[in-house]
């Protein structure tokens, strides 16, 4: 059985794990209730650098453009756009079905992601989503992975049940 840790902040949870794409997207879909969908980010400025078949796949499931920060601490893009300073474009793409979901993560690993019920406004979503990397060791080839979460209530009604019966867990608060 695949182990998880939890760790608890103050504004988001994170899961740590060593899992596959596809476990990734079983994990994510937990997060996903019934009524709502999830919408994977990908920076507009770099569609250029990707095969056609990528730049099809997001454009097919295409919802919006903006370019608002969703990840739960201060806005810290490296990335900005010269010469103005501005935020860059997002691209917003929806994914329902797994495999689509295993492509998108693909296309990021360190991804983000939202969710939101379906009909409703970008600001009204109702989790945000994040995978992130960091050094585990001095070696630059050991990674730490971490599945991040923004509604903590969410998952501990409706998620960790779930997450408790496909993985074995420890829950750091």
């Amino acid at each position: 059985m695949i182990e998880l840790e939890i760790n608890l902040k103050q504004s988001y949870g994170v899961i740590k794990h060593s899992m596959s794409t596809e476990n990734i997207a079983d994990l994510i879909s937990l997060f996903i209730e019934k009524d709502s969908i999830a919408l994977f980010s990908f920076y507009e400025r770099n569609m250029h650098l990707f095969d056609v078949n990528t730049q099809k796949f997001i454009s097919d499931r295409f919802v919006f453009v903006n370019s608002e920060w969703v990840l739960p601490w201060e806005e810290s893009i490296p990335h900005w756009d010269e010469p103005d300073q501005t935020p860059p474009k997002i691209i917003w793409f929806s994914v329902t079905q797994k495999e689509d979901m295993i492509k998108a993560i693909e296309i990021d690993y360190l991804f983000r992601c939202i969710v939101i019920k379906q009909g409703e406004e970008f600001k009204r979503c109702t989790n945000v989503l994040f995978h992130q990397e960091y050094y585990s060791s001095v070696d630059e080839e050991d990674y730490e992975y971490y599945l991040g979460f923004t509604n903590k209530d969410f998952f501990f009604v409706n998620s960790l049940d779930e997450v408790k019966e496909r993985f074995e867990i420890r829950l750091i608060e």
